[in-house]
């Protein structure tokens, strides 16, 4: 099975929605006082906009062209495992370069943040990938 482009849209703007609901629960509320303390001495006093909305952008286009487009079809399960399997990747390879080359990056903050890149990943190629099936559903009749 295959999904379609209108599928494979919809699936990409819940998974853009998921990541941008969580991420702004997590660093505008549970986590910044966090980061904020470890990462002070390094964090700019006014943000650079354009980077985080292309990661934000890039990601999620990853989320679907390797957790979702692959799993099209099949047990939503697979569509999570190959999430946490990303975020992990993903989250795991910044944090833990970050803590190899960077002096004073706190060990606790690189473990705090693969973890929540993991289970953020997962939960958004659900979201995603549940979208694509209801979607795909949808065309078909």
């Amino acid at each position: 099975m295959h999904y379609s482009f209108k599928t494979l849209t919809g699936a990409y703007i819940a998974v853009l929605l998921a990541f941008a609901c969580l991420d702004a629960v997590w660093l505008g509320v549970i986590a910044m006082p966090s980061y904020r303390e470890a990462f002070e001495s390094l964090l700019r006093p006014q943000f650079i906009t354009w980077p985080w909305i292309a990661f934000y952008l890039l990601y999620c286009t990853s989320v679907v062209c390797l957790t979702i487009r692959p799993y099209a079809g099949k047990n939503l399960i697979h569509t999570s495992l190959a999430g946490l399997a990303l975020g992990a990747t993903a989250y795991g390879t910044y944090n833990l370069t970050c803590y190899s080359i960077i002096r004073d990056w706190p060990l606790s903050m690189t473990l705090i943040d693969w973890i929540w890149g993991t289970v953020a990943t997962g939960i958004i190629a659900t979201c995603g990938g549940f979208a694509a099936q209801k979607i795909s559903d949808k065309l078909a009749h």
